[in-house]
């Protein structure tokens, strides 16, 4: 029987555990792209932890998605890189107007693509922030009269905007959302509780 690679068991080790929706990512192309993951990130891990607060309940999240990023993602937010920073407002070509529902869908932040395809986004993520008591599926108004699911919302978004993927985060989860054009999406969750526990150091590394 032919062995494995381990660089291709770490990553399904962790996929075995989120259980996407949908095809997200795959353990071979993640290593393809270089993404070896350390199987103890500890270091990961004090820096995750160090971004949490407790909700009422006793129950960990993230409280500043910003500072979460910079400390665990290493996201600079310098404006060049990024939009709906100091600087760097979000354009009008991320943003969906919904007359109907006297709504206007756009990100909260934006990641810009370090290297477009001729053809191709500038823009390589989009992020959506919701309060912490809100289900990432279930209808929630915003300030308007749309009563969509986060999720919808995002994935409209994507489509409309040609990004091909985005981020949602209540504090609780993080969920990657994975649409790209003429396909069908697919997603799967981080979650905080779960990352913050020593199995779940692989999450950490794999997020």
């Amino acid at each position: 029987m032919p062995t494995i690679n381990p660089s291709i068991l770490a990553h399904l080790e962790w996929l075995g555990f989120v259980q996407p929706t949908g095809l997200v990512v795959s353990a071979p192309a993640l290593v393809s792209a270089g993404a070896i993951l350390p199987r103890d990130d500890r270091e990961g891990q004090r820096l995750l932890l160090s971004c949490l607060s407790e909700d009422a309940a006793g129950r960990p999240f993230i409280a500043d998605f910003r500072q979460f990023a910079r400390t665990v993602l290493g996201w600079s937010w310098s404006p060049r890189g990024y939009a709906g920073v100091d600087g760097a407002p979000i354009p009008p070509e991320l943003t969906v107007p919904l007359p109907d529902y006297g709504e206007m869908l756009t990100p909260d932040l934006a990641v810009r693509e370090r290297d477009p395809a001729p053809g191709a986004s500038p823009w390589q993520l989009l992020v959506l922030l919701v309060p912490p008591d809100v289900d990432f599926d279930r209808p929630w108004r915003g300030a308007g009269r749309l009563a969509w699911s986060p999720h919808s919302r995002l994935e409209r978004l994507l489509r409309e905007t040609s990004v091909p993927a985005g981020v949602l985060c209540n504090g609780h989860a993080i969920r990657l959302l994975s649409a790209p054009r003429g396909e069908s999406s697919g997603w799967l969750d981080f979650r905080v509780a779960d990352m913050r526990l020593t199995a779940g150091r692989p999450l950490v590394a794999a997020l």
